[in-house]
């Protein structure tokens, strides 16, 4: 890796192929399984991949990213696997996800599990969230149900009690009644540099993971070619 003296400081110079094209549309390799979109594995971990390289070219990373995928359990007798993955990316954001296939759904089972846990794990940090059927539970509800009290009933004569107006007024306040995090301090600190360096104005407060997940791919496309162009 060479360094050229610029304007701005060292310029760091990485081979022609070690850059993954800036304009990788996630929309362009969808699928269709069981008549929804699907990103597979394969494509999720491309993105991350893009992502990650353009953050180290551009100064933007912390640390290093980590890809870990380990072996929990394997019976091979009764056609079992189970593996985990961690994902860390160069912001710092991290996710631990777990995979387990059986023999009588695929002949090659370990090696199933093993990117299924993979590819679990790159949707915790938001690559391919809204294209993944494997994480919308269906009938299969994994959350405890709630027993719901049975109110009494009114009389005819008594008034309908009156609905109460939501006091979640901003984006940050109805964000935080919803299951989905906040964007991260890293992913916060990340966006307003890319800001600053694209000239652009910062978003309003309240960002949830999944969308400074997608700000930051976003600008960090346009760096890139702002970068070329240059």
């Amino acid at each position: 890796m060479a360094e050229n003296q610029t304007t701005q400081g060292p310029k760091r110079d990485f081979p022609a192929n070690w850059h993954i094209a800036a304009d990788y549309d996630p929309n362009n390799h969808l699928m269709q399984l069981k008549g929804r979109d699907y990103l597979n594995v394969q494509n999720r971990l491309l993105w991350f991949i893009r992502d990650q390289r353009a953050f180290i070219s551009g100064g933007l990373a912390r640390v290093p990213y980590v890809i870990q995928t380990e072996l929990v359990e394997m019976d091979r007798e009764a056609g079992f696997a189970h593996f985990k993955t961690y994902v860390r990316d160069v912001l710092g954001n991290e996710s631990t996800m777990y995979g387990s296939e059986s023999a009588k759904d695929f002949g090659d089972f370990a090696e199933k599990a093993s990117t299924k846990s993979l590819g679990r794990a790159l949707l915790a940090l938001g690559y391919g969230t809204a294209f993944a059927p494997e994480m919308d539970e269906g009938e299969r509800v994994v959350d405890a149900p709630v027993e719901r009290r049975r109110q009494p009933a009114r009389s005819a004569a008594e008034p309908a009690p009156r609905p109460v107006a939501s006091t979640a007024s901003t984006p940050a306040q109805r964000n935080a009644t919803t299951i989905e995090p906040l964007a991260t301090e890293q992913q916060l600190r990340s966006i307003s540099k890319l800001c600053e360096a694209l000239g652009k104005p910062e978003p309003e407060p309240g960002l949830t993971l999944a969308q400074a997940r997608e700000l930051i791919s976003q600008m960090s496309g346009e760096y890139q070619r702002m970068r070329r162009a240059s």
